[in-house]
């Protein structure tokens, strides 16, 4: 799929009943046979609320981590910002920059990598997450309007769940 010329992929994950946490929501990814070559997507993926206490210059409403790892808290992740369309959050998966310095915790820097776009209908039941590999708008103008773009062409409805 496209959105302004961009490619993308999507996955939708379904809430796996396992997981008893109120704060966290674990989902399964629904169609793992089509995404295998796909490092991006996993298996499984967590949603968690924000606590506050993560070092981010932007307020973040979830974190979306990716189950790459065999702990939690070293998985690839995301903090997931609120749109201006319901439901619809966007985020960005980073790289580490190797840098001489690090941040005042001793961490290396990030950098935006891959732009992320989450829509949920009812968070207790699916997240459909597109992922726009290698890209990532940084002036919030132009990526608020990519994501109205992509609401408008390829946003989720309950007929699609």
């Amino acid at each position: 799929m496209e959105t302004g010329n961009i490619e993308f992929k999507r996955a939708i994950y379904l809430h796996n009943a396992n997981n008893l946490n109120k704060t966290t929501i674990d989902y399964k990814l629904e169609n793992s046979l089509e995404f295998i070559n796909e490092p991006l997507f996993t298996e499984i993926i967590r949603l968690e609320q924000d606590n506050g206490f993560h070092d981010r210059s932007r307020d973040f409403d979830y974190w979306l981590y990716f189950r790459d790892e065999t702990n939690w808290q070293r998985c690839a992740r995301t903090g997931l910002a609120k749109t201006k369309h319901c439901n619809l959050f966007e985020g960005n998966i980073s790289r580490e920059l190797n840098l001489t310095t690090t941040t005042s915790k001793g961490k290396n820097f990030e950098t935006p990598h891959h732009l992320v776009i989450v829509q949920s209908n009812d968070l207790q039941i699916s997240l459909t997450v597109d992922i726009f590999k290698d890209f990532y708008i940084t002036k919030k103008e132009i990526l608020k309007y990519f994501i109205k773009d992509h609401n408008t062409k390829h946003g989720i409805t309950k007929k699609s769940l």
